[in-house]
């Protein structure tokens, strides 16, 4: 015959079981998400723009977002060249290109040599050379 307890004992563990089962089942709903990937939101104003620059809003972004800015001004002097001066080289755009990508720093003399940009989208550094070619030239 069987007692109360052995029959207990042999309905604890399906028990337990079924609750483990069923919070694991809830803990995965519960990670679940949308299918959409996680997005970076960029501010629409940089502190740049606040500033009253005149760099356009999606260049400022793309300098803002790979540094450019730390070094480089538009006409105020900090690590490295202003934007007014590497205007003024007459490089073109595609020069411009190259040299961020494999900098040249005897073309700089007085300035300390430049990192490399070749982790840039080359599309980003093409449409910041293009925007400094546009740059006026006093």
């Amino acid at each position: 015959m069987i007692s109360k307890l052995q029959r207990a004992m042999k309905l604890r563990p399906t028990f337990y079981h079924a609750f483990f089962i069923f919070a694991f089942a809830a803990l995965l709903a519960s990670c679940g998400g949308s299918e959409e990937p996680e997005r970076l939101t960029i501010p629409k104003s940089t502190p740049a723009a606040k500033k009253g620059s005149d760099i356009p809003d999606e260049v400022n972004k793309l300098m803002t977002m790979n540094t450019c800015l730390g070094c480089h001004r538009l006409d105020k002097k900090l690590v490295g060249p202003t934007f007014k001066e590497i205007a003024a080289r007459g490089y073109t755009a595609e020069e411009m290109v190259y040299l961020m990508q494999v900098p040249q720093p005897e073309n700089w003399p007085g300035y300390p040599p430049m990192a490399s940009m070749s982790f840039v989208a080359e599309g980003d550094l093409l449409a910041i050379a293009e925007w400094i070619t546009e740059i006026p030239v006093e």
